[in-house]
């Protein structure tokens, strides 16, 4: 080859070289491509699922009750699996628990989860949620595309109010007011945020329809509200022209049968009981000037109704019982101005839902906590596990002495065989050691429970029940617990004989048929205490019969008879203060006042001293569990503050739960409670003795709160508080007295004109007594009493009792 051909060639290979380099670069980014387009199809089979949650009502959190969380899920592939809520132990002491559900997860399908968790703050140090393909137990984790895999919501400590209204700024006036350490929170709802189940309300105090089309609601909904209500929640039914409209479906417990409309120009009625600005420590009178004709509805009281105040000679506001829950139905269209926006329209419904707020206020002052957790320690006087008999171990480990020691050394010597000591020696040690532990070990070869049960009756024949319930294991492993449907557990795990952890795993999952309950990992010989509850009825539980009156003396009168479907021992009535012990009562025992003679006054919160006097000659408490019960439930929850109540125990089973299909032998002790009523009218004279009517806290500027003793603690402001006695109404004439044991350091007591619309001054006596004829006319409107207290400084004191008598129209 020439040298020209060289130079060609070389100049050709220079060109290639030149070429390979772009195209081994292109081919590189071409696979570089591929395979980024390759791992990402293969990302795409991997399964994913976004997450949103939205917990409590409007993201806030009622603290001590059971709480929606409603979780919105969207797979990328067709899954089926468990949604599980992971709860870390609580500030209750409760232990870790996950709340489980099954769900099926169409691809691309919006699928919504409703789950119950208990009321508490969430954060990321505290729970987490997880999907487990398959099975909580077996299944793969799938990991969500979004979200935090938590939840998040903080609690509040307040009356809650719901709203079910057309017009926005409904109800809105509440959050004015504020009973002592608590508030009212107004929150706005959709038909669609109405659950189907009634537990899912039980975060909500009072549930307002007002110009609602109620007929929007399904009839799960509807049931469920009625469930509410009869479990303990408040409805009010707003009136006016749209009453038909939004009452409708409720009208099987509504407090009024609807008739029509009517028209008036002025509410003076109402305007009394409004007659002070809210919020305003002077108040003042808040005139009401309608500005023309406002419609409301006309109405009859049914039966079971209760007529609170009049308009006209037509109800203006009307209860009613409906079992535990109360149904307030209002005339007037509560949104329809310029009633909506008057100043004292606060102060009206302060009256009128002043059980709720003080109720609200008391489970504020106690922190919100169920009453029903301090139970926890009770269960530990498990009445089926017993310690071993301290004498039979001491002969045993006496025997053991004397056979290891001297007597065997004398037998093995005469037998000359001491070098059997060393077999010998050791095998009695285990056999003594055997017999030991087969004497503890006696009564806990089964799983047992300890049931504690509180039956709150409503005076009708019905009731509901709560549980606390200790289940003992024994032997390690995990076990099946099955409870009834819609019941709702938390869990608290104790360590056993051989562990003393309780971060052991507990899966609680709600089913059609039942509610069940997974413990894992159970040491042997430990406890797994659980608190039970269901927003349902228990029906055939019977009441108690009561009938109570004042007598010409000024005394309590009237019988108690155990209507019930249990016969009850310890029984006792609760009233004006003191205690009236009823013993034993079979079923249809009636018992006269008049036959005890052994009333007691008890103070502190010492009911169950008052009822249980004395130990047992060995110094063991054989009511250990019955005080129990009365110091740690009843002190400790709002029955402490009515008026009167009776309350008796038995320890029938009530309540039962299956391990892996089989029921489990179970001690139990039932708290039975019931309120009631005392007819203050007796021939043709209206007597309310001082010391029967308590006082009901409406509005507050500071902190206060009430101890056991009855002794009320303010800080520097004030306090104004109601006394409802609605038999005044009927009263001519007569005298109404006000007396306190204790008016408090620098305190300035003033009672409502509703005459003069303002404040008079309360001068106490030498006997720290006041006193007012004809009551009526300027104090009382339609059997409302208003009383206002400004501290200058912190103070404690005792409220003033109320005392009227008179004679009543005929």
């Amino acid at each position: 080859m020439n040298e020209r051909g060289v130079e060609t060639l070389s100049l050709r290979n220079k060109d290639l070289k030149r070429i390979r380099l772009p195209i081994g670069i292109l081919a590189l980014l071409m696979l570089f491509q591929l395979g980024l387009a390759a791992g990402i199809v293969h990302a795409d089979n991997k399964p994913s699922i976004e997450m949103t949650s939205q917990v409590g009502y409007n993201r806030m959190i009622k603290e001590g009750a059971w709480n929606p969380l409603k979780l919105t899920l969207t797979s990328n592939q067709d899954l089926s699996g468990d949604i599980v809520v992971q709860v870390m132990e609580d500030r209750n002491g409760n232990s870790p628990i996950s709340y489980v559900q099954h769900v099926e997860l169409p691809k691309d399908t919006v699928k919504e989860v409703l789950l119950t968790i208990p009321g508490q703050p969430y954060n990321k140090r505290n729970n987490t949620v997880i999907f487990y393909e398959g099975s909580v137990e077996k299944g793969k984790q799938i990991p969500f595309s979004n979200g935090d895999g938590y939840i998040q919501g903080a609690t509040f400590n307040s009356a809650n109010v719901a709203v079910l209204s057309d017009d926005p700024d409904a109800m809105n006036f509440l959050a004015l007011l504020q009973s002592g350490n608590s508030k009212v929170s107004v929150m706005h709802m959709k038909q669609q945020d109405i659950p189907d189940n009634p537990m899912l309300l039980d975060g909500i105090d009072v549930l307002v329809l007002t110009r609602f089309a109620s007929d929007t609601l399904t009839p799960q909904q509807v049931k469920a509200i009625e469930e509410w209500v009869k479990t303990g929640g408040h409805l009010v039914l707003g009136g006016g022209a749209t009453y038909p409209k939004t009452a409708g479906p409720f009208s099987d417990i509504s407090p009024v049968k609807y008739k029509g409309t009517f028209s008036t120009s002025s509410l003076p009625e109402l305007e009394k009981l409004g007659a002070y600005k809210q919020g305003s420590e002077k108040g003042g009178a808040a005139k009401l000037n309608l500005g023309g004709e406002v419609t409301l509805s006309d109405a009859e009281l049914v039966k079971e109704a209760k007529l609170l105040y009049a308009a006209g000679g037509k109800p203006l506001f009307a209860s009613r019982q409906v079992e535990n829950g109360k149904v307030l139905y209002a005339a007037y269209d509560v949104t329809q101005e310029p009633i909506a926006s008057w100043p004292g329209h606060p102060s009206v419904w302060s009256s009128l839902l002043s059980s709720e707020l003080q109720k609200s206020n008391w489970n504020a002052m106690r922190g919100n906590y169920n009453p029903m957790l301090n139970l926890s320690y009770i269960l530990n006087f498990f009445p089926s596990l017993k310690m071993p008999s301290f004498q039979a171990l001491a002969w045993l480990i006496l025997i053991y002495a004397i056979v290891v020691a001297p007597l065997l050394y004398w037998i093995l010597k005469k037998a000359d065989k001491r070098e059997w000591a060393w077999w010998m020696i050791p095998t009695i040690a285990v056999i003594a050691s055997g017999t030991v532990y087969f004497i503890g070990a006696a009564d806990k070869t089964k799983e047992m429970s300890h049931t504690l049960n509180v039956v709150e009756l409503d005076g009708s024949g019905q009731g509901k029940m709560k549980s606390a319930t200790a289940f003992f294991s024994p032997g390690s492993g995990n076990y099946h617990l099955e409870f009834p449907a819609n019941s709702y557990v938390s869990v608290q795990r104790e360590g056993g004989s051989f562990s003393g952890s309780n971060n052991s795993r507990s899966l609680v999952e709600m089913g059609s048929k039942e509610t069940g309950v997974k413990l894992l990992d159970m040491a042997q010989w430990s406890l797994a205490k659980l608190w039970v509850e269901q927003r349902s009825q228990m029906e055939a539980l019977g009441k108690f019969d009561v009938s109570l009156f004042i007598n010409d003396k000024g005394t309590i009168d009237g019988s108690v008879v155990n209507s019930t479907s249990k016969k009850l021992d310890h029984a006792g009535l609760v009233v004006g203060g003191k205690l009236y012990p009823l013993g034993s009562l079979d079923q249809g025992k009636s018992v006269s006042l008049a036959s005890v003679t052994t009333a007691k006054s008890f103070a502190n919160g010492n009911l169950s001293f008052a009822l249980f006097q004395g130990v047992s000659g060995n110094g063991q408490d054989p009511f250990v569990r019955e005080r129990g019960m009365i110091d740690n439930y009843m002190m400790a929850s709002s029955w402490s503050a009515k008026d009167a109540y009776v309350l008796g125990f038995s320890k029938d089973k009530l309540f039962n739960y299956l391990n892996d299909g089989h029921e489990i032998d179970s001690n139990q002790l039932n708290l039975w409670v019931q309120p009631v009523n005392i007819s203050w009218i007796q021939k043709g004279k209206l007597n309310i003795p001082f010391g029967f009517v308590s006082p009901t806290i409406t509005q507050s500027s500071g902190s206060w709160y009430v101890e056991p003793n009855g002794i009320s603690h303010i800080e520097q402001g004030y306090i104004m508080f109601d006394y409802d006695a609605p038999d005044m109404k009927k009263m001519t004439g007569g005298t109404m007295k006000l007396q306190t044991k204790n008016p408090g350091k620098q305190t300035e007591y003033s009672i409502f004109n509703y005459q003069k619309q303002d404040w008079e001054p309360i001068v106490w006596g030498t006997s720290k007594q006041w006193s007012t004829a004809n009551p009526n006319e300027k104090y009382a409107s339609q059997g409302h009493i208003r009383i206002k207290l400004s501290a200058k400084e912190a103070t404690d004191l005792v409220l003033p009792e109320l005392a009227v008598e008179g004679a009543v129209k005929p």
